[in-house]
């Protein structure tokens, strides 16, 4: 293996991992975006719910088992097994 080929390996190796670091604000949001609303601004999104969280432990305990609950699910999952952890949830 070359030194190029072990340093981009490397690189998107460590990109994956960052990835998979997203916040559960974000995973909430890129999931309706694609299971319910194309047009969603997952910025804003995130924003909004990072704000209505603030310090509040509950909250966060909620956007928590939400994130929990449609990691690793199809939209049609979601809808079905998720409604109670993320209802209400801006």
């Amino acid at each position: 293996m070359t030194l190029r080929t072990l340093t981009l390996t490397t690189v998107l190796a460590f990109g994956s991992l960052l990835a998979g670091c997203a916040n559960d604000a974000d995973s909430i949001c890129e999931k309706r975006h694609s299971c319910y609303d194309g047009n969603l601004d997952t910025g804003k999104c995130t924003d909004d719910i990072d704000a209505w969280v603030g310090d509040q432990d509950e909250r966060k305990a909620r956007v928590e088992a939400c994130a929990r609950c449609i990691d690793d699910r199809s939209c049609t999952e979601v809808f079905e097994s998720c409604i109670d952890d993320c209802f209400d949830i801006p």
